[in-house]
């Protein structure tokens, strides 16, 4: 077990380097110049700038040193827990994330819950009464929620329920009316996949031999659903819990930026749209150590929920 641990964290160090190395060049590759758009006010209409204000602006920040060079030294920085400051607010990149985790949070916690919430009990009851309405009516629900991109889903809504009949807010301030809006986008989102999940997911344990012996020896369909099925089922749905976690973490950006909501992912369209590297650079290195928290977290949760 000491091994398999060192190995782990040997793979988790690795995956996190590459996800440095991978982001920042892909930043360095970028067209655009942070220093010319930060010197004309990040909308090109400052006036004539001279080519000596901009390159003062780029030796400011390092960005006329060589790519490794300014790797390695945003690298060591990290390690030293120093992010840097944001090129546009000029305010450390750690207080811009820190005031925007918790909603982001927030949000897919409770997008998690309710999707779960959904999601699991409809899936099973499909596999039990296969082909049969309810199950034609899920799968139905399903293709629309997978075709219907989620920006469109939260227009449609926004326009609905915020501006005809003006149940909730156009914009979002934070307290629970503001949640319903983008929650149920990204309920919408992830149940229309994860129903059809859960049930091929049952309907593979219900084929197996086990269910038949059960069957066979007059093991009541309640005890072999509840004792068998979902039991043996539970591995790949925490499997997939863990990802679509992931996905509401990092895939909310469009829903956070319509509905307003003030985290992690309308951060991430502002600092692109603003050239703001130090910020998306935090922001990606945030979401890939979330995500390999969360696939630590799936490998404990089997060992716990299967002994073998």
């Amino acid at each position: 077990m000491i091994k398999k641990g060192i190995l782990r964290i040997v793979n988790i160090v690795i995956v996190l380097i590459g996800i440095t190395f991978l982001s920042f060049s892909l930043l360095y590759l970028a067209p655009g110049d942070p220093a010319e758009t930060y010197i004309r006010g990040g909308d090109g209409n400052a006036g004539t700038v001279s080519e000596e204000a901009i390159q003062a602006q780029r030796e400011k920040w390092g960005l006329d040193k060589p790519f490794f060079v300014q790797y390695f030294n945003w690298l060591g920085n990290i390690l030293r827990g120093n992010f840097g400051e944001s090129y546009t607010t000029n305010r450390p990149v750690l207080e811009e994330i820190g005031s925007k985790i918790g909603p982001t949070l927030i949000l897919s916690v409770a997008a998690l819950f309710v999707t779960l919430l959904i999601s699991i009990p409809l899936g099973v009851l499909c596999a039990l009464y296969k082909d049969r309405l309810l199950d034609n009516i899920c799968r139905g629900f399903s293709f629309i929620g997978i075709a219907v991109p989620s920006f469109l889903s939260s227009l449609l809504l926004l326009y609905f329920f915020a501006i005809q009949l003006n149940w909730l807010p156009v914009v979002s301030k934070g307290g629970f009316q503001g949640l319903i809006l983008p929650v149920t986008v990204l309920t919408i989102q992830c149940s229309a996949k994860f129903i059809r999940q859960v049930r091929s997911i049952v309907l593979e344990q219900m084929n197996q031999e086990y269910v038949r012996g059960a069957i066979a020896r007059g093991v009541t369909k309640s005890k072999i659903l509840f004792s068998h099925i979902l039991r043996n089922a539970w591995l790949p749905i925490i499997t997939l819990i863990g990802i679509y976690f992931g996905v509401f973490l990092s895939g909310a950006a469009i829903v956070e930026t319509i509905f307003s909501w003030q985290g992690i992912g309308q951060l991430a369209v502002e600092a692109v749209g603003r050239k703001d590297y130090p910020v998306i650079q935090a922001i990606i290195l945030w979401l890939g150590i979330l995500y390999v928290a969360v696939n630590f977290l799936v490998d404990l949760s089997y060992s716990l929920l299967d002994p073998r």
